[in-house]
């Protein structure tokens, strides 16, 4: 890991926020996740722009696909 502001990436960090609640028979569970990159230099946002929101979004839909297939094979 580089120190922060250093490097040539855009994608800098994520993390994400879990809340869950047990009610109705069931888990409510909740994911946030926020991201931080870094300015997309001028005339190549319209590239890279889509490419940071699909990666965040394709790393979330992971995790929620390996937690519900956790959460399935302990019942």
């Amino acid at each position: 890991m580089l120190p922060p502001g250093e490097g040539s990436g855009f994608l800098w960090a994520m993390n994400s926020y879990w809340r869950m609640e047990e009610r109705d028979g069931g888990v409510y569970v909740e994911c946030e996740a926020v991201t931080l990159s870094r300015d997309v230099p001028f005339g190549l946002g319209a590239m890279i722009n889509p490419i940071l929101q699909s990666f965040a979004e394709d790393s979330l839909k992971k995790t929620l696909d390996a937690k519900r297939v956790a959460v399935n094979a302990a019942k």
